[in-house]
């Protein structure tokens, strides 16, 4: 899933190598740029932009007291997420502000699965 100004994709270009190597990240910032016009693979949201404090911030961010202080960097994900049809899971390695705010994201229609639970929730 990614948005339609494309806000996720360049975050993933910003810090990953679109030929695919030398490591499994830049293997997936490649799938991603060669599937992103496939509609059967890739959905692609409308997130409606506002600014907030200085930075960007989204109307489909979940209005939700215990997510006011969550990363303003990552909502672009967490608006997606709300915002799509096909209900996916976000996955994540070694972020721990999604973890404090798994209950919330939760409640709030966001699947998060974490690859590295050991690192970032302090029940694992």
């Amino acid at each position: 899933m990614l948005d339609d100004a494309l806000r996720i994709l360049n975050e993933y270009m910003d810090h990953l190598s679109m030929g695919g190597e030398p490591g499994a990240g830049d293997a997936f910032m490649k799938w991603v740029w060669n599937i992103q016009g496939d509609e059967n693979r890739c959905e692609r949201v409308f997130l409606t932009s506002r600014y907030e404090n200085g930075a960007e911030d989204f109307q489909e961010f979940p209005n939700d007291p215990d997510l006011a202080d969550f990363d303003w960097s990552d909502r672009k994900f967490v608006a997606a997420a709300v915002t799509s049809v096909r209900g996916p899971i976000v996955l994540n390695a070694v972020d721990s502000d999604w973890a404090d705010c798994h209950e919330a994201l939760e409640r709030n229609g966001v699947n998060v699965r974490f690859l590295c639970p050991q690192h970032v929730c302090p029940d694992q």
